[in-house]
């Protein structure tokens, strides 16, 4: 420490910045640790260098290939940007932007690696080897399909969040508690969810919802990785790759991907992505568009949309709909009738239109 302290004195700096100020304890960690790891490479590398404002664009690049050696691109970007923060607070004076080494250094190219959504089939594997690890394991991942909440913000769920009577749930994300003034989403809840939690019960409804795991959320958390991990292998679900050119394993399959699954098939289905940034708590459209996966189907819908362009071409042909859609209709149109919602006469208006399309 001794040895650092000639070029990191500066860190109070940055810790007394409003940006640091906002930051959760483990972040706040991850930056020191990060600004740690180039005082000390820049102490081995660079001795006689012993004040931030004397870095050059030439050390930060020199810095950067040795770390990139077996990390991602997006790690590298990471550590570029935290820099780049850090050194924007601890340079003293008015030109402490145009002496910050890292404005100047680029980000690396993306290597277009993203971690994938899972599949509807997937899905029902995972709830099935969750069931097998306990109940509170079932309902921990019905909570993710259902909600679209983050890892943390299903496992330290409370019951103050869940209205049964009203049937939503009413949450502040961990994530965003810092910031956006405690902003709330509000989750509707699916009939299969709302029938799980309405199973509790009521001597037990306070607290946290699943309290076994949010207990060992907020201890230990690696426990919670090492049974996410269990039961993703018992499902047969790859939760990482091996890439070449990287040290370590790369995520792929993970619990975080089941909120891009909860994005997908609700845009799939024809929610406006204005209603899925609501629900999911995204700041932005544009993050909940990079969520967003299109399924073939939609895609497909998308293209068939076109209309004929050459000369001579003929419109396609639509498909007869299939018996099942059929039925589903004409059951959709007759309860319509039973409680009273359409009239006899549009009842029979429609249901000629539907035999028409048949």
């Amino acid at each position: 420490m001794e040895k650092l302290a000639a070029f990191f004195e500066s860190w109070t700096h940055y810790e007394l910045s409003p940006v640091a100020s906002h930051l959760a304890p483990a972040s706040r960690r991850a930056k020191y640790r990060a600004g740690r790891h180039f005082a000390a490479w820049m102490r081995k590398s660079h001795p006689d260098v012993l004040k931030p404002r004397d870095v050059t664009r030439s050390m930060a690049e020199e810095y950067l290939a040795s770390f990139r050696s077996g990390r991602s691109p997006v790690t590298c970007n990471l550590r570029i940007c935290t820099l780049r923060e850090i050194f924007r607070y601890i340079l003293e004076g008015g030109d402490a932007q145009a002496a910050n080494p890292w404005n100047r250094v680029r980000l690396c190219a993306r290597d277009g690696y993203t971690r994938r959504e899972l599949s509807l089939e997937e899905v029902r594997r995972l709830l099935v080897a969750s069931e097998s690890c306990g109940r509170e394991w079932r309902m921990l991942f019905s909570i993710a399909i259902y909600t679209g909440l983050r890892l943390g913000d299903c496992c330290c769920l409370t019951w103050d969040a869940v209205n049964l009577a009203s049937s939503i749930i009413q949450i502040v994300p961990r994530k965003t508690r810092r910031y956006l003034a405690g902003r709330p989403v509000t989750i509707p809840l699916h009939p299969e969810l709302a029938a799980l939690l309405g199973e509790m019960p009521l001597k037990s409804r306070s607290g946290f919802v699943l309290r076994s795991i949010a207990h060992d959320f907020t201890t230990r958390r690696w426990a919670v990785s090492r049974k996410l991990d269990s039961i993703f292998h018992k499902a047969g679900i790859a939760t990482s790759v091996m890439l070449e050119g990287r040290s370590r394993r790369t995520p792929t399959a993970t619990f975080h991907p089941l909120r891009h699954t909860f994005v997908s098939i609700a845009a799939n289905a024809g929610v406006p992505l204005a209603t899925v940034q609501s629900i999911v708590g995204h700041t932005s459209v544009a993050m909940t568009r990079h969520y967003y996966h299109p399924s073939e189907d939609a895609l497909r819908q998308a293209v068939n949309a076109i209309p004929p362009i050459m000369t001579g071409a003929k419109p396609p042909r639509h498909a007869a709909p299939s018996s099942s859609r059929f039925c589903s209709r004409l059951k959709e149109i007759e309860k319509a009738k039973s409680r009273g919602l359409i009239t006899g006469e549009e009842f029979h208006t429609l249901r000629s239109r539907i035999l028409a399309e048949f």
